[in-house]
């Protein structure tokens, strides 16, 4: 074997010139490889029958698949096993087939635990370099020889004949062992047990909350799937996590967004894409929240959504008109339930007709009949604090004026032998929505002309969000070509993430004030800084699909996906396979859970079903136990100051919003079981529940003091820390449990005498858990511009500080943004620890401040905060 050092620009979008270290140093490896042989069973039988020795093909058995690095070696082998049926003749013919070129190994370092591991010359196309290595600090490179690299954290071993690759943490212990096997796969072993996860979305095993992969196999490819009494999304994100409390862990990212095949056996995997590069980039550290939060540099972090997709909206397939429409608000509003906004479906623009090539797939404009004066209609929505989101598709019906537009500027997927839009069926039919074309988002000058054309004027209206359907895409054509003569595999999982960009980009180029954000069903690595929030797709109506959901959530925040919602009491309503007398309360019950899961998870809260017969109910006033539904979601809008706030922190340091219980206590070896569990940041906590009946669901609870949420009552756990928690509370209500950490400090809304609202609030109101020292950042900005990314936001830094008898909680203010208030009362409520008995409340300020004891509740309310900190203490 012989190895070439260089400094050399990695193939990643990133350009390597050297380290910091005294000497400098290569960044790039390249390892030469031996030729082999290796036999498979096809090959084998083939031969038999030309040379017409049938015996061979079972003699050879026991070395299919073997590798040999020699001739002689595998003359040997070949011996060994034939015996007497061995000849030249044979031995000619069987070395012929079984002949297995040499390839390189590179290994590129682009930080001292970041390295890219290439088998073979080709490299990931430019197009598919979705991945940003700026932050990265150089490597630097300790030792090097013929079959060695060492930087500070991590060492690599090449095997001189396979080119594997084996990497070794800083105290020598072994990670894991990445080999090649043919040009476009790689296999994995470790010794170590580790838990697997990420890899975008997949629903397998109806029931099961745990999303983990091991003992799996993840087909990854962008693709809606039946499952379950419904159709659910797959999405290519191909990031792997590798996570073991008492081990070092790992991510891999595959840098090949062909389709991809990832078998995972007890500790080993195997990896397969259907075409390209076989290019790894390896990410090394002691927690999984290291390589998550690298991996948001990497790939981009959030926008901050709207502050009103915090809150509830209404959908269904679909509203034909407005007064079917107003009538479900005007229950809502009846029933004290706050709304966010309306999500329209395609019936806005006119409906679809199945096979028409003059259906109204394509032409976003409004159906002015059935849904007259949308502009002032929209006005009048926003007036009531209602916005509304509009569904689009990439389909076109060949017969409107937009396929004819879009077709003679080449802004279609194309025919390859006409150059004009290809038909989506390739059969010559029609589909469900029509007969079209499918709009060509790989090329850039599409996304600016239809933005143009067709979004900005909705965005005008005051259209305030995006919903990208079928995007997969759902429907295509395998034989149409695009941008640059581009093949269909080439583009299909990139295809929704040019379309998100495209939306940003013409918010971008247009100059438009308002955040972009849009609601997709697809997509890939990195869509999140667009603006791009992902839903699980046309789920079916059952909580064991729910539960599959709840598990996909964890390997979706994983791979970056922090804003991942899902058709809250499902989409297809035959998905509950009851009928008769016992659909109504399998379908209430259903839905009741399905509705204060989301109310706690999903993002927005987004109650939404098929109901084209208009038989179907989906309002959380209607479906559902309707109490229940009300408490849950007052509790979501009591915590949109707090999520409102993690969704900063998601911006600008990739800190994840719904993080698994197992993320945030990583060395905590029971946690990582406990796949019901998920974590709302970093300081509240619920174990979740999707199964009929169910009265209670069991909590394990970390190491240290927990609260209930609701109650304020300090936990008490049985000697495994785990402990039964009631489904239903004294009034029947259902509600799944909250706990918060001991020292949580959450921001909270407080109920306005008009209802609940996402707005910010006009005061301050804080709940307090326990004493002990913590911070927290409560950010505020206008909601609703980019303003914010420009620096023109709140941020009110809230900690405690404890000593023997007094704790201290300090309030500082800084930043401002347009229409803040200034002047703000501040309302605590401080939840203690059993038997402590305050004494004394003082504060630095000059302003009114009342407090009062009840049992182990301490209310205090300031009547003003200081323009930049104020104090409050505490003495028991």
């Amino acid at each position: 074997m012989r190895i070439k050092a260089s400094i050399a620009s990695v193939a990643l979008g990133l350009s390597m010139v050297g380290c910091t270290s005294s000497v400098e140093t290569p960044t790039t490896y390249t390892f030469e490889g031996k030729t082999s042989y290796k036999l498979n069973a096809a090959d084998v039988f083939r031969v038999s029958r030309t040379l017409k020795q049938r015996q061979i093909v079972k003699l050879l058995k026991p070395i299919y698949g073997e590798y040999f690095y020699s001739e002689t070696e595998f003359r040997a082998a070949l011996q060994k096993q034939l015996a007497a049926s061995f000849s030249d003749e044979t031995y000619k013919a069987l070395m012929e087939k079984s002949l297995v070129q040499a390839k390189p190994l590179t290994l590129s370092l682009l930080s001292d635990s970041v390295v890219v591991i290439r088998f073979g010359d080709e490299s990931a196309p430019e197009r598919q370099q979705l991945l940003d290595f700026s932050s990265l600090n150089k490597p630097i490179v300790t030792q090097h020889s013929a079959n060695q690299l060492s930087t500070s954290k991590l060492t690599m071993n090449v095997d001189q004949n396979t080119l594997c690759v084996s990497l070794n943490d800083i105290e020598g212990e072994q990670i894991n062992v990445i080999c090649p096997t043919d040009s476009t796969g790689f296999a994995l072993s470790t010794t170590h047990a580790y838990s697997y996860s990420g890899l975008g979305q997949e629903f397998q095993q109806a029931g099961n909350m745990d999303g983990r992969w091991n003992g799996r196999t993840r087909h990854a490819g962008n693709k809606m799937e039946g499952f379950n009494g419904g159709a659910t999304g797959n999405t290519l994100i191909p990031l792997l996590y590798a996570a073991n409390a008492k081990q070092t862990d790992f991510a891999l990212y595959l840098n090949n967004l062909y389709s991809s095949e990832w078998t995972f056996d007890n500790n080993d995997l195997a990896v397969k894409a259907s075409k390209g590069a076989s290019e790894i980039i390896v990410m090394t550290a002691d927690q999984q929240s290291t390589l998550r939060k690298q991996f948001m540099r990497f790939a981009g972090t959030p926008l901050v959504p709207p502050r009103k997709m915090f809150g509830m909206w209404l959908s269904e397939y679909g509203f034909d008109n407005w007064q079917e429409m107003d009538d479900k608000l005007k229950t809502l509003d009846q029933a004290d339930f706050p709304i966010d906004g309306v999500v329209m479906d395609l019936q806005w623009f006119g409906n679809v007709k199945g096979n028409d090539p003059l259906s109204q797939m394509g032409t976003l404009t409004w159906d002015r009949e059935n849904f007259p004066q949308p502009e002032r209609k929209i006005a009048q929505l926003n007036e009531q604090g209602i916005g509304m989101v509009l569904i689009e598709e990439s389909y076109v019906s060949q017969g409107l004026d937009e396929f004819k537009q879009l077709e003679s500027k080449g802004y279609l997927a194309k025919d390859p032998d006409t150059g004009l839009g290809a038909n989506v069926n390739p059969h010559g039919g029609g589909n469900w929505w029509g007969k079209g074309g499918m709009i060509d988002w790989s090329n850039p000058e599409v996304n600016q002309y239809w933005h143009n054309w067709k979004r900005q004027p909705l965005v005008d209206m005051g259209v305030i969000g995006h919903w990208t359907d079928l995007g997969e895409p759902e429907m295509y054509n395998h034989q149409a070509v695009y941008f640059n003569d581009q093949a269909h595999d080439e583009i299909h999982n990139l295809f929704n993430y040019y379309w998100l960009q495209g939306i940003y980009q013409g918010y971008q180029a247009n100059q438009v004030a308002a955040r972009p954000f849009m609601m997709s069903r697809s997509g890939t690595t990195g869509i999140q800084k667009f603006g791009g929030s992902m839903w699980s797709a046309d789920i079916g109506s059952n909580l064991t699909s729910l539960a599959v959901h709840i598990g996909q959530q964890t390997n979706m925040m994983l791979s970056g996906i922090d804003y991942y919602g899902s058709d809250i009491g499902g989409f297809h309503r035959k998905g509950l396979g009851v009928i008769g007398a016992e659909k109504e309360p399998v379908l209430n019950e259903t839905y009741t859970q399905w509705f204060a899961y989301s109310s706690l998870f999903d993002v927005p809260v987004r109650p939404h079903t098929e109901n084209l017969c208009n038989c179907k109910e989906t309002a959380p006033d209607r479906v559902g136990d309707q109490a229940s539904n009300r408490e849950n979601l007052a509790l979501r809008y009591e915590l949109i100051p707090y999520l409102y706030s993690l969704a900063h922190l998601a911006h600008q340091n990739g800190e994840p919003v719904y993080p698994s219980l197992s993320y945030v206590y990583s060395e905590d070896s029971a946690a990582a079981d406990r796949v019901n569990q998920k974590m709302i940041g970093q300081q509240l906590m619920s174990p979740v529940n999707a199964k009929l009946g169910a009265k209670s669901v069991e909590a394990y609870l970390p190491e240290g003091v927990w609260f209930d949420y609701r109650s304020g009552k300090q936990l008490e756990r049985n000697a495994n820390s785990m402990l039964e928690m009631p489904l239903y509370g004294e009034d029947g209500h259902y509600q799944l449990p909250l706990f918060a950490v001991n020292g949580a400090i959450i921001p909270v809304a407080q109920e306005t005498a008009q209802g609940w609202t996402s707005r910010v609030p006009d005061d301050i109101s804080v709940k307090i858990f326990g004493l002990t020292d913590n911070q927290f950042s409560l950010f505020e900005d206008d909601g609703k511009t980019d303003a914010y990314t420009r620096g023109e936001l709140a941020k009110t830094v809230l900690s405690v500080e404890t000593s023997t008898n007094s704790a201290l909680l300090s309030i500082k203010r800084n930043g401002q943004y347009q229409g803040m208030k200034v002047e703000r009362a501040l309302n605590i409520e401080w939840l203690l620890p059993e038997n402590v008995e305050i004494q004394q409340v003082n504060s630095d300020t000059k302003h009114q401040l009342v407090w009062k004891q009840e049992g182990h509740v301490l209310h205090i309310e300031l009547s003003e905060l200081m323009r930049d900190k104020t104090t409050i203490e505490l003495l028991y």
